[in-house]
């Protein structure tokens, strides 16, 4: 059964396109329009499903989520990606869909890695790794993409500085997180705190997150050595490819000197 509906899913894909194809937003990836986006479906810790409210919403062709769209601009547009060529990449929980775009450009070194859990299966490029423990050497990527992993990570400092480490100096970082930007310290459970995925879920907005970051998230990261670069699209943007209103996307650099926050609009 699951193989007759991988078969099929991508003529199933095409038929929703077509049918809700129209002018009002547009899938930057693979550059279809749509009248809307498709609805997004999240899980609970108990496994049952549910549409997320007030969800921008996923593309009917590709599948890309908000957050993907929206790292594939400044990738494309403000990195220039398609023009690097000879640079070292780096992918920690690498995201399908934005891995087939990059694969897909000549004279890149690109590496994934993503810590394999039982249950999941994991294309054949993507090794077995640990964020906090990366296996390489120091300063050595160009660009390293962690898009929406450090919030699933106990030990989140580990990983940053281990992400500091591997990036070659003037290298550049996507650390993309959920941010509530009401929240001035970040809500995290206390050293001897446990807590039970609906717990989680009630505190954090979902049953695998392990915190919710504030506006402190940024320090975390100057802590580290990094310059933050605070990016958010204008709202006319935004709406055409489907962003969520007033996201950042989140590049660190690492400087030959200690880091600072800037915010930029584009």
């Amino acid at each position: 059964m699951k193989t007759i509906k991988k078969v099929l899913r991508p003529f199933y894909r095409q038929f929703l396109a077509y049918k809700n194809q129209g002018n009002d937003v547009t899938c930057n990836i693979c550059g279809r329009s749509f009248k809307r986006l498709r609805p997004i479906v999240g899980r609970h810790g108990d496994g049952s499903t549910f549409v997320e409210k007030d969800s921008v919403g996923r593309c009917w062709l590709c599948d890309s989520y908000p957050r993907m769209r929206l790292m594939w601009r400044w990738l494309e547009e403000e990195y220039k990606i398609q023009e690097k060529k000879g640079i070292k990449i780096l992918h920690v929980a690498p995201e399908r869909l934005i891995s087939s775009e990059i694969r897909r450009i000549q004279g890149i070194e690109y590496n994934c890695v993503d810590k394999h859990c039982e249950g999941y299966s994991y294309p054949d490029y993507v090794e077995d790794g640990d964020v906090c423990r990366l296996d390489f050497s120091d300063n050595e990527f160009d660009l390293v993409i962690c898009n929406h992993v450090l919030e699933h990570v106990k030990d989140d400092q580990t990983a940053i500085s281990e992400i500091f480490r591997v990036l070659k100096n003037n290298g550049t970082a996507i650390l993309m997180v959920p941010v509530d930007y009401e929240l001035t310290r970040t809500d995290e459970p206390k050293p001897d705190e446990i807590l039970t995925p609906e717990e989680c879920e009630r505190r954090f907005g979902q049953f695998d997150h392990v915190r919710q970051y504030g506006t402190d998230y940024f320090s975390r990261l100057e802590a580290s050595g990094f310059t933050v670069r605070r990016i958010k699209y204008d709202s006319e943007i935004a709406l055409r490819y489907g962003f969520i209103p007033d996201e950042e996307i989140i590049v660190c650099i690492k400087p030959e000197k200690h880091g600072r926050v800037n915010v930029e609009n584009c």
